[in-house]
């Protein structure tokens, strides 16, 4: 059993992003809205928290039986009210030609029809942060991987992630750099003050994912990252330059 004893809360940055309808080509947007999932060791954490009298590993063991029992109504064929949040149901992808042409087995999938209760729980959500895409690379987390419990800091020398969108770097030109801000977190325009990562210290790229080697060079103090590229595709090189900065992250010294 998973040890929930130490707290581990979830994100609750909601982040809404823009995309040019281009089968209208009326110049409206479509939205899509971040996924901040927030895990069952989460879940387990924030109970926890909030009823300090409650023994954490028995809140766990009865999530589990719960889970299990789900499970098996649902390999029993049947639909699950799950928590009175919405109900799990089973459906068949399907692309028979004739009455005899389905198969006994195998293309079912799982769908979920809310309840009023999980829909009246995010009629008061309001947007932090609205991004309009535009093909740049779209930062929505930076970790420290030398330090899990490290949050917004990122550590000299050592190894860091960066989760998002369209982050693979390359074309032919390319880079990621720390460009040092000022206490209002204004980033220095003056490039020379970017300190660039070596591109051998990139060891994960990704499009949802960046893995790279924090420069030891770095002085502590705040900074942004800024990632640039004219990756297009494989062999392929944008005309120009895509750049995006990420929120105000502070280096720490080992």
């Amino acid at each position: 059993m998973e040890n929930i004893s130490t707290l581990e809360n979830s994100s609750s940055i909601l982040s809404v992003t823009l995309h040019e309808n281009n089968f209208t080509k009326d110049g409206t947007y479509y939205a899509t809205v971040s996924r901040n999932t927030a895990t069952f060791k989460n879940i387990l954490s924030e109970i926890a928290e909030d009823n300090k009298g409650m023994d954490p590993y028995m809140l766990q063991f009865a999530a589990i039986l719960i889970q299990k029992k789900i499970l098996k109504m649902l390999e029993q064929g049947k639909a699950v009210n799950v928590l009175d949040l919405g109900t799990m149901y089973i459906a068949m992808k399907c692309n028979a030609k004739g009455k005899s042409d389905v198969s006994e087995s195998g293309n079912f999938y799982i769908k979920f029809t809310p309840t009023s209760l999980a829909n009246e729980a995010i009629a008061s959500l309001s947007v932090d942060k609205v991004v309009y895409a535009d093909g740049s690379p779209e930062i929505t987390e930076i970790a420290d991987l030398s330090d899990a419990k490290s949050k917004g800091t990122l550590t000299k020398g050592k190894p860091c992630r960066i989760t998002g969108g369209r982050l693979k770097l390359g074309g032919e030109n390319w880079g990621i750099y720390f460009a040092p801000v000022d206490s209002e977190g204004k980033m220095n325009p003056d490039e020379t003050s970017w300190t660039k990562v070596n591109d051998s210290s990139l060891f994960r790229n990704k499009p949802s994912e960046l893995n790279f080697f924090v420069p030891d060079s770095l002085t502590e103090g705040s900074y942004r990252i800024v990632l640039c590229t004219t990756y297009l595709g494989k062999d392929k090189s944008r005309k120009s330059m895509l750049e995006t900065a990420s929120d105000v992250i502070s280096v720490k010294a080992e």
